[in-house]
């Protein structure tokens, strides 16, 4: 990732901010990228797209000095990130998919030839994530990933708190076989780890 050349507002940039850029820019960006592979149901170059767009968004906040300072980088990441993937995936909804229908069906259309530079994990996790359906994926991306809790995801979603714990213990269900690479990823976090 290269940094916003330089232009008019070079005052505007602090080097700390430039720093903390590039320090999270080396240490999340392939897990941020695992972890928008599984939310967006193997799709590599959106997960790449929103990952990318996450860390432009960082940068943009990294310079709003005025507001309060983030205290948690990486969660302010992950929560980006999954409200990213979240509205690149449902620009990409075909128009005539519309209604409970659209959220029922799985994301078995992979683009593999995108895929065949990654390990057997990634592989393997996005197999796994074919089996979600979208809503699925929607409700572990939020909890699981962003940390946001399950009834302000359900909200959210416009879906009861129950409808939306059911999604969870099901995407749960789906994905515990491949727990193990996701955590090795780094797509599941601290929390998530006593789920399985």
């Amino acid at each position: 990732m290269s940094l916003p050349e330089p232009g008019e507002d070079d005052d505007a940039r602090s080097p700390d901010a430039s720093k903390t850029l590039e320090d999270l820019f080396r240490e999340w960006y392939p897990r941020m990228v695992a972890q928008a592979l599984v939310i967006s149901g193997g799709r590599l170059a959106l997960a790449q797209d929103a990952a990318q767009e996450s860390f432009l968004q960082c940068w943009r906040r990294l310079q709003q000095t005025h507001l309060a300072p983030v205290t948690n980088w990486p969660a302010w990441l992950r929560k980006t990130l999954v409200h990213e993937v979240l509205r690149l995936v449902k620009m990409n909804i075909r128009t005539e998919a519309v209604g409970e229908e659209a959220y029922a069906r799985t994301a078995v259309e992979f683009d593999w030839a995108a895929l065949v530079d990654l390990k057997d994990a990634y592989r393997k996790v996005c197999e796994h994530v074919a089996t979600l359906s979208d809503r699925q994926r929607e409700v572990i991306a939020r909890c699981s990933i962003a940390g946001e809790p399950l009834g302000a995801v359900a909200k959210e979603m416009g879906i009861e708190e129950g409808t939306a714990r059911a999604h969870l213990y099901r995407a749960r269900q789906a994905l515990r076989p491949i727990w193990v690479e996701l955590t090795a990823m780094g797509v599941i976090g601290e929390s998530e780890r006593g789920q399985e």
